[in-house]
């Protein structure tokens, strides 16, 4: 018999840190319906740490494995052995884990040309960005987009892929620092935070805010009457005021959310936006950062509080064993 797997797990909504345990399970018995993944790397996003906290209290069931993305290698389901091939560890039952349960349904297959730490990291962030481009936003080429939260991964991504599609991006962006690596994944330009007050009347196509609050709300002034303006995240960690964004700006506002797209993508757009993304991954006109570090699951206090660290270039990582060779990035000491 097996012996008991390692996982992080929370029976508790709170801080993460103070929250996450470290269990040993069984390993899960073979279904017809589910695919039995080895974990490789798992990324700490932002969005993993909110249902910890308990935001989405109502819709979860405790104890949860948090984890919504990373990549793996399927089980033989009749030897229980490593099959050879890797898949993404999405809408499974949470990849910080040794071993995810997947439906066999909506499996993704990683194609042998895409390297693990690329393939852990495609589904939250740039899964997000395409389909805002590709499906949420009707932009033309020559149409101005603006984005705010210029140090995030969202949009270093939403850079690259703009500009692909001939929209300029405006990014608006706390720090300067970041100008340089903006401009040159392809944003037209970087706006830094206080000159946005004065761009009212801009008259941007759309925006997508990622901040929310005062700031959420200077970056809907400078959308033309009539334009789209998408909420994407909190990072600020207060509301928007809707009605004014609606009612005196005369938007078109809406609220993404990657986990209700997925509810109402067929098996066909599902299959077809990974394969677009392997694609760019593929020809090098999408590049994701490498892991700034990777932590065995037993060191999830350090890999949190490395993750919680301002100006930390790369996402930190997991993974079930003690830490490999780390691609691109650095190992905790």
């Amino acid at each position: 018999m097996p012996p008991p797997y390692p996982r992080l797990s929370f029976h508790r909504f709170g801080e993460p840190a103070q929250v996450l345990e470290l269990e040993h399970r069984a390993l899960p018995g073979p279904r017809p319906d589910r695919a039995l993944l080895q974990m490789r790397y798992a990324p700490i996003n932002p969005s993993d740490l909110i249902p910890i906290h308990g935001q989405y209290a109502h819709r979860i069931a405790l104890p949860q494995v948090p984890g919504y993305e990373g990549v793996g290698e399927t089980l033989d389901p009749l030897t229980g052995r490593p099959s050879g091939r890797r898949a993404l560890a999405i809408m499974g039952d949470g990849s910080w884990q040794t071993f995810v349960s997947l439906d066999r349904h909506r499996i993704v297959w990683v194609p042998d040309d895409i390297d693990d730490a690329s393939a852990a990291q495609i589904y939250i962030n740039p899964l997000t960005c395409w389909v805002l481009l590709t499906q949420w936003l009707p932009l033309s080429p020559g149409e101005v987009l603006l984005v705010n939260g210029g140090g995030s991964a969202v949009s270093l991504l939403l850079a690259q892929l703009a500009a692909q599609r001939g929209v300029r991006l405006a990014v608006v962006a706390r720090n300067p620092a970041h100008r340089r690596t903006l401009l040159n994944a392809g944003a037209w330009r970087v706006i830094e935070a206080p000159q946005l007050r004065g761009m009212a009347g801009f008259g941007a196509r759309a925006a997508i805010d990622c901040v929310g609050g005062e700031q959420g709300l200077q970056l809907a002034r400078a959308v033309r009457t009539g334009g789209d303006f998408v909420a994407l995240g909190l990072l600020g960690g207060n509301q928007l005021e809707w009605r004014r964004i609606v009612d005196e700006l005369k938007l078109r506002a809406s609220l993404f959310h990657l986990r209700k797209w997925n509810a109402q993508a067929d098996a066909v757009q599902w299959q077809t936006a990974f394969h677009q993304l392997f694609q760019l991954l593929r020809h090098g006109r999408l590049r994701l950062r490498p892991p700034a570090a990777i932590y065995p699951l037993h060191q999830y206090a350090s890999a949190l509080q490395h993750a919680a660290q301002p100006g930390v270039n790369g996402k930190i990582f997991f993974t079930p064993a003690a830490a490999p060779p780390c691609p691109g990035g650095r190992h905790p000491e």
